[in-house]
């Protein structure tokens, strides 16, 4: 993080994140997506168990989600649909964000932005969550109407999900 980046930014930035998880955990999906820039780049690579030609461990063909705004409202509309199969009863989440990094602005608009994430998910009567980590690398757009999200990319911390398909957001 740089000295230089404005605390009020940080904290707009900070409030901005804290913000979309009480959405995501609340299922208030149509306020989730109207955060959601309409450029967005929304990605989920697969880690590898191993460095492949010099690479950082994720791979850059296969994602567990690949994903743009008509995507993105795709999946908000089968979550409200019968056809949620997988979410049938819905996962219920609890995600913390914290080790929130603000670098210099990529534009006047635009702030890069880094945290970590942890999400704790719990399906049916199962008193074991599973639990996904990793860091998110994001790019937030300052606009009239408040911030949105314009890319995200989330490496994970691990290789197997733990759960049968990734019918969250995160």
């Amino acid at each position: 993080m740089s000295t230089t980046v404005d605390e009020r930014i940080e904290a707009a930035c900070a409030r901005f994140l804290y913000r979309e998880a009480e959405l995501l955990d609340r299922r208030r999906y149509d306020d989730w997506l109207a955060l959601i820039h309409p450029e967005i780049d929304y990605r989920v690579p697969v880690r590898t168990t191993r460095l492949v030609n010099d690479g950082d461990g994720f791979s850059t063909e296969a994602y567990f989600m690949k994903e743009d705004h008509g995507t993105l409202a795709l999946r908000v509309n089968r979550l409200r649909s019968d056809y949620a199969w997988s979410e049938n009863p819905p996962t219920r989440t609890r995600r913390i964000i914290g080790n929130v990094r603000v670098d210099e602005p990529v534009t006047p608009d635009e702030h890069a932005v880094t945290s970590n994430l942890a999400v704790y998910c719990f399906r049916g009567d199962n008193p074991s969550p599973v639990v996904l980590t990793g860091e998110r690398q994001d790019l937030l757009v300052a606009g009239s109407g408040g911030w949105s999200l314009k890319r995200r990319l989330v490496l994970l911390d691990i290789t197997v999900l733990g759960m049968e398909s990734l019918s969250i957001f995160l």
